[in-house]
């Protein structure tokens, strides 16, 4: 680490404690109960609070931790990639699609400013197959979040460009989880087609994507009344069926009941 002077170290020091403890909260996350609301929501605010103030704090003193501290660009796509996950967990534990749209703001941030992209040569210390291997995980979690909000043109990019960076990790490192990799594509490429029975085209012969959650449009609107005491607040949906076509813990048809149940963003 370069020199640095007091107004230096104060920031470096600052930056490292915040992104220490956003590592600590967001490994806490998977302690919690995967149902009910007391628990989680006081803890998902807090991780958000932190990741809210690391994201600044990098943004508001880039100079200084590129130059003092040696911030990466995989560094920082890291962190936009930890926020989309928050924002993606979000959403599974409230069904609020807005969170989607969140989530798919910060994946589509990472891949157009190529946070990724050097992946390969930027980092001599930490090991380049642990790099690629962060890499691939952003894309299949970027992949899920478009599959949920129907930007088909965009997964069938993502699963393109996932492939090429798989067979490159493949043929650069020979690992151990190549096999697990190559399940991952074919996966993703089974629900794909398996969503894809039907094809609706417009007058031109394009594609229609459609999409079935709920909006002003076809949901019939309903009167409050004084007598109505009850508010519905979760859903539990569960699947009857075996060895369904599936991608990241995700079931066909566990994707489609949860599109006609949720609102439009």
């Amino acid at each position: 680490m370069a020199e640095m002077d007091e107004q230096e170290r104060k920031v470096v020091n600052e930056f490292c404690h915040l992104l220490e403890k956003s590592k600590q909260l967001f490994n806490g996350l998977r302690d919690l109960p995967q149902y009910g609301h007391k628990q989680w929501q006081a803890y998902f605010g807090r991780t958000f609070d932190i990741y809210t103030k690391l994201w600044k704090f990098q943004q508001q003193h880039r100079q200084i931790l590129d130059a003092k501290f040696g911030l990466k660009r995989w560094q920082i796509g890291e962190i936009a990639s930890k926020i989309g996950q928050l924002y993606y967990h979000y959403y599974l534990r409230t069904s609020e699609t807005n969170y989607l749209n969140e989530a798919f703001s910060f994946y589509a941030a990472i891949r157009g400013r190529a946070y990724y992209s050097r992946t390969n040569k930027e980092d001599r210390n930490v090991q380049m197959s642990d790099l690629m291997v962060k890499k691939l995980r952003y894309y299949a979690r970027f992949i899920v979040v478009c599959l949920l909000l129907k930007r088909m043109k965009l997964v069938r990019d993502l699963v393109r460009e996932l492939s090429k960076q798989i067979d490159e990790y493949t043929s650069a490192y020979e690992p151990e989880d190549q096999l697990e990799w190559s399940l991952v594509l074919a996966e993703i490429k089974s629900f794909i087609d398996a969503d894809n029975t039907i094809n609706v085209l417009d007058m031109d012969s394009n594609n229609i994507v459609l999409s079935h959650r709920l909006s002003t449009h076809n949901t019939p609107p309903v009167e409050k009344t004084s007598t109505m005491s009850l508010t519905l607040q979760e859903i539990l949906i569960v699947g009857n069926c075996n060895d369904q076509v599936k991608f990241s813990e995700l079931t066909i048809d566990m994707f489609r009941m949860l599109q006609t149940l949720e609102r439009e963003p």
